[in-house]
């Protein structure tokens, strides 16, 4: 698949939020949300039922036009990162497998806000492409510190665009 017809598809998931079904390009889940080091980071569930290979990660806002982009590509011939249930991939994170995405002449790179929605994708590196998705944004914490929150998969634009703060036992902050 061409890069940028992959960064489509991949952000397109990403605004139309995170449904756990199969689709003749794999399987679109859920995953969870914490914190690592101060930035965000897209966890399997500790329920998957198996280990996850990772060919992508992109990290995008949602509901956004001409948004920017944070993504990083498995290297042609290297070995995959294998996440197990409950392990998780950060934003920022480059490992050596892995090169970060090249942005197109119309792209640019992610800004991390508070009061913004952001989905955050793990692609497999298998030929099943089963994505892993997370939508959540970003509130500011009593320390000036940002705090990630879990944000209903199923969001409209309007409840997006509403202050972000925690709702239950949502807050994947440390």
């Amino acid at each position: 698949m061409h890069m940028k017809n992959f960064l489509v598809f991949i952000i397109c998931c990403g605004m139309l939020g995170s449904i756990a079904n199969a689709t003749p390009l794999g399987r679109l889940e859920y995953a969870d949300l914490t914190s690592i080091n101060g930035q965000p980071a897209i966890c399997l569930p500790g329920h998957a039922k198996a280990p996850f290979a990772v060919g992508w990660v992109i990290l995008a806002e949602s509901f956004a036009r001409n948004t920017g982009i944070w993504g990083v590509s498995l290297k042609e011939g290297a070995t995959p990162v294998v996440l197990n249930p409950g392990e998780c991939f950060s934003y920022g994170d480059v490992p050596a497998a892995y090169e970060l995405v090249r942005l197109g002449r119309n792209e640019h790179p992610v800004v991390l806000e508070t009061n913004k929605t952001y989905s955050f994708l793990l692609q497999s590196a298998s030929q099943s492409k089963d994505v892993y998705n997370v939508v959540f944004c970003i509130g500011e914490g009593r320390s000036g510190q940002f705090e990630f929150y879990k944000r209903s998969p199923s969001s409209s634009r309007e409840q997006a665009a509403l202050p972000c703060k925690a709702s239950g036992s949502n807050s994947a902050s440390e």
